[in-house]
Parts: structure tokens; sequence; C-alpha cells
């Protein structure tokens, strides 16, 4: 683990991401990992590569997974169980606005600590592009997978969902990834898993269905039409199953 002054760097990471998170008003968790030992597919390893270009020839790189959690009252904005589309009267919208304002926050997050820690960050989510491609494939090389970084350092595990589900709040968080120089291992994490609960697979359709279901979430969320690029049902009912663990 490498140092600087006093604290190592890690120990500076996590206490400056305490205080941003702070400043935003939002809880956080985060978890480190090296870049080598994440498996990503082919074309997000090259776009990887691309980026990391500009911390020269660095032979160590750390990934350090970033995730800010949502307010109770923004998952609860998302409906308890399933809805083809949106009812005039619901407030699911506020869950699409919290999108924004969370993946807002996390940018902002680690912009700061790239610049403190003289790293490169990846943005929280390429946004704008559910009713553009054709298929899911197409985001591929054009971002990495926040998800095998946040496993990789230990912030969750992989749900039935796909999603990373942390002890603290289950899914309900948003990620992103910041890649510094220099090398550090994980910190183990006790992680419950799934077991035998397949709460989001009974609720979604589209999940219970099995396949390729990121194509299949792609066309549900454009079709939803709501503020953001979101649908939510399986983060909400994950999300109650994880705080019931906890009561």
């Amino acid at each position: 683990m490498f140092k600087q002054g006093r604290l190592t760097v890690v120990e500076e990471i996590q206490r400056f991401f305490r205080q941003v998170c702070s400043e935003a008003g939002r809880k956080g968790v985060i978890g480190f990992s090296s870049v080598d030992k994440v498996r990503l597919l082919p074309e997000q390893r090259q776009y990887l590569q691309a980026k990391l270009n500009v911390l020269g020839s660095v032979q160590d790189i750390t990934a350090v997974s970033l995730g800010l959690l949502y307010h109770e009252s923004e998952v609860l904005a998302i409906p308890a169980g399933w809805r083809g589309k949106p009812e005039t009267d619901d407030c699911w919208d506020d869950y699409a606005r919290a999108y924004h304002t969370v993946n807002d926050a996390l940018n902002r997050v680690a912009a700061i600590l790239a610049a403190r820690f003289w790293g490169v960050a990846e943005q929280a989510t390429v946004a704008g592009w559910a009713g553009k491609v054709k298929h899911v494939t197409e985001y591929f090389p054009h971002c990495v997978s926040h998800r095998a970084f946040a496993e990789a350092g230990g912030l969750g595990w992989r749900g039935r969902h796909g999603l990373i589900v942390t002890p603290e709040d289950g899914p309900a968080l948003r990620l992103a990834t910041l890649f510094i120089p220099g090398s550090v291992s994980p910190e183990p994490r006790e992680l419950a898993g799934c077991g035998d609960c397949r709460a989001c697979l009974d609720v979604c359709p589209v999940l219970h269905k099995g396949g390729d279901y990121r194509e299949a979430c792609r066309r549900r969320i454009n079709g939803l039409h709501l503020r953001a690029e979101v649908c939510g049902i399986c983060v909400r009912v994950c999300w109650e199953r994880i705080r019931s663990r906890q009561a």
C-alpha cells in the first residue's frame, strides 16, 4: 500500500470521499481493486486502455469504485410492483429526477478526487443513448463496467438482476470509477449474497424471461418515457429485502 505523507493514499482517499459525500448530502461506499484483475469485455478494455494513456507508463493502476446512495424517499418513488407504464398520479419521475441528481453529484466527487490524487475519472453513466442505439451492445465501446470494478472492490455482490447489491442499501446507488497510479489490495468484506431470494425475478417479467436482459431492459426503459433512462422496479424490491434483513 503506497504512502502519501503520514496517511496511506487509501486512507486519504477514504477520508476525502467521506468529506465530499457529506457536502453532497449523500451516504457513500468506496472500494479498491487492481485494474489488471478485473475482467472487462474486449471493447471495454480497449476503451479503458486509451483512457489511461494520460497516466503515462505506470505499471500498476488501482480502480477506486465510488458509490452514492439514493435517499429512502427517492427509492419509494418507484412503484412497489410491476407497471407497464407510468400513471398520471404516481411519483415515478421523482426517482428519475433523483437518478440525474445522484449522477451529477457522483461525477463531481469523481472529478474532485481525480484532480487531487493524480487520477482519471470515468463518469457515472453514458446518458441519452437508450433511444438512439439499436442494441445495448452499442454502448460497450464507449464505457467501462462500473459494476465489474465495484464487485472486485468489495462494494457488493452481483444480484440476480445484474446490479451490484450492497449490504448498506441493496442496489439503490449509482457508481463511478476513479483510476489512480499505484497498487493496493481490496479489503475483504463479508457479503451475504442473494441466497434463495428471487424477488427481482418475481416482480419483473423482463428478468424472469432470462436471456439478454440488458437489451430487454433498454427497450423497457426507452418505452417508459420517464425523465431519465430508468425503471427501478427491481431496485425497490431488492432494497426492501435488504432493509428487512437489517430490521
